[in-house]
């Protein structure tokens, strides 16, 4: 019971079922204070046409940006807790230098943005990369947040078209309620944006130069979890063609519709609401927003969570992997040294522990017996979370035929290192990916950070990340480690902690 207790606290943002109590778990690290980019920089002016009218937005320094283009309806009023439906139209040329509103505060808030080279021409085929972004369900924006900017100007720079959209977040994106449910349609809102979104560039981004037919999606924490489970859904079957899952939880489960019904009704009644029937879900449409907020930190129980609704999501990660289900594009997966700063988890939780499980954990991390609990419980922390689903996602989609290739992220700043003695914390490898925001970097960052947008790229282009990182197959089970000492091949890197942690996965609950 213990064992599954701190895995919920170590998995805060929630990749077990919410069902499952939070026990003996710190409060969870709030998401660094990180103001994003909201605008294009100063430029001229550069109008493109889509199917719902003009837009006008700038070009600056051989990027061209076009921002907060909305790709749905408003989901509001009578359109809340319904599958996304189209744009309107416009006449004349739409503004487009400014990202859209921000889901968490703002239910109108479908907007993406396109940035790409300043050059590219209609019809030029460029490759398309499409971020979606983290932030626990509940928080984050398209352009950028944790660090660093995503608006994507460094991969233009490559040759690559740019998106990164917006979708709903907390309980108007992920929410269930038996008035809802007898509608028919599922309950996992944000996940059909993000469906939505990849219509929509199926339908436009010819106009911008890229190329409908070779679309890489990517995500971080919550979107390396969209994406694993977009993998996994029939729906998105042609909207995409490779994938990138950074942090990605692979071993979560989904929360049970009923489990989600039960919150959605708790909720509702709090807020007035009661009943099942039509009247019930007219009358939960008309709440404010404020009515249904999520209360308490991001391991409360019931909080919005992707939901085993029947429709977009049938089966969890972990599931949907080992029948064959996923969509064998290529993949990227991985993660980074201190995956654990999410949760911080303390000492006194190895301390805790069963007696037969602290002594495993212990042998596993501490072979040299220095007795530092602390680092243990969060090295511990990381690849219970982490580390090994990383390795363990990557090994079913090798084996169901598909290209895979793993990393580990571990490399920490000078000026970061006294404050983060365990590792590359939780969304740190963002602005590395991403170059960005350049002020951010020593000179000594900056060749890993040119490196690992490279890679990225070469992914989007080629289907491969090039060298020198190799193809992890079951024979050789080898990724690259982007680290202290540059891009490094492994060859069954962390092998012992990740034996251990998969001992207990397969172990019978306790």
């Amino acid at each position: 019971m213990f064992r599954r207790a701190l895995v919920a606290a170590a998995l805060c943002v929630g990749v077990l079922s919410t069902s499952q109590a939070v026990a003996q778990a710190p409060q969870a690290a709030q998401p660094p204070r990180y103001q994003a980019q909201t605008a294009a920089p100063a430029g001229e002016p550069q109008v493109v046409k889509v199917r719902q009218g003009a837009l006008k937005g700038s070009v600056a320094n051989g990027v061209a940006y076009h921002l907060g283009i909305p790709f749905a309806a408003p989901p509001v009023g009578d359109l809340r807790w319904r599958p996304p439906q189209a744009a309107a139209g416009w006449t004349g040329e739409r503004d487009a230098t400014k990202a859209g509103a921000v889901c968490q505060t703002n239910e109108d808030c479908l907007f993406l943005n396109v940035v790409r080279p300043a050059g590219a021409r209609k019809g030029q085929k460029l490759p398309v990369m499409v971020w979606i972004h983290g932030g626990a369900f509940v928080t984050g924006t398209s352009m950028g947040a944790f660090g660093g900017d995503t608006e994507g100007s460094e991969f233009a720079r490559k040759g690559i078209v740019h998106v990164s959209a917006n979708h709903r977040l907390g309980r108007p994106g992920w929410f269930a309620h038996p008035a809802l449910t007898r509608e028919g349609h599922g309950a996992n809102y944000g996940q059909m944006d993000q469906i939505a979104a990849l219509k929509w560039v199926q339908a436009n981004i010819a106009d911008f130069g890229g190329d409908p037919k070779n679309v890489t999606i990517y995500g971080e924490s919550a979107g390396g979890i969209a994406v694993l489970y977009l993998m996994g859904t029939p729906q998105t079957k042609g909207l995409f063609h490779k994938a990138i899952a950074h942090s990605s939880f692979g071993r979560g489960e989904p929360t049970p519709l009923k489990v989600a019904e039960e919150t959605g009704v708790k909720v509702a009644e709090a807020a007035g609401v009661k009943g099942s029937d039509a009247a019930a879900a007219a009358a939960l449409r008309k709440l404010p927003l404020s009515a249904i907020a999520p209360q308490g930190g991001l391991s409360a129980p019931g909080r919005p969570f992707p939901i085993l609704d029947g429709d977009t999501i049938t089966a969890s990660i972990a599931d949907t992997f080992k029948a064959g289900r996923e969509h064998k594009v290529p993949l990227v997966i991985g993660g980074n040294s201190h995956e654990a700063s999410l949760t911080r988890p303390t000492a006194a939780m190895l301390d805790a522990m069963p007696e037969a499980q602290r002594a495993a954990v212990t042998k596993a991390f501490d072979p040299q017996g220095s007795g530092d609990k602390a680092r243990i419980i969060n090295d511990y922390v990381t690849v219970r979370s982490i580390t090994e689903p990383d390795r363990f996602i990557a090994r079913l989609h090798a084996k169901n035929g598909a290209p895979t290739w793993v990393y580990y992220f571990s490399y920490v700043p000078a000026a970061e290192r006294a404050r983060k003695p365990y590792g590359a914390g939780h969304t740190d490898e963002i602005r590395f990916v991403f170059g960005s925001p350049r002020n951010s970097f020593a000179p000594e960052d900056l060749p890993l950070s040119n490196a690992m947008n490279t890679h990225w790229a070469n992914l989007a282009k080629k289907g491969d990340p090039g060298a020198p990182w190799p193809r992890f197959t079951l024979a050789r089970e080898a990724q690259i480690e982007f680290g202290a000492d540059g891009p490094q091949p492994r060859e069954r890197f962390l092998k012992d902690w990740r034996d251990a942690v998969e001992a207990e996965y397969a172990a019978p609950a306790r």
